[in-house]
């Protein structure tokens, strides 16, 4: 199964990352509830940025609850 935004030929995941001096750098992507879309294969999905929201997501002004989301299906 491939799944793959039909509009858009970029987007981003939503992370979190930082560097640890005992580990390194680390880093990990954060997990919504699944959109229509990806319920039937998993309870959880990736939080997908269109570019659109990618200075939105860097910009500390910004709540993070705006965008942590499943994207709307798109048919």
């Amino acid at each position: 199964m491939v799944f793959k935004l039909s509009d858009q030929s970029m987007f981003a995941i939503a992370g979190l990352w930082r560097k640890d001096p005992n580990v390194g750098e680390a880093f990990t992507m954060l997990t919504t509830i699944p959109g229509e879309d990806i319920a039937p294969y998993h309870n959880r999905q990736i939080v997908i940025l269109p570019s659109a929201s990618f200075a939105r997501w860097l910009d500390p002004v910004v709540s993070a609850r705006e965008l942590l989301k499943p994207l709307p299906l798109v048919v």
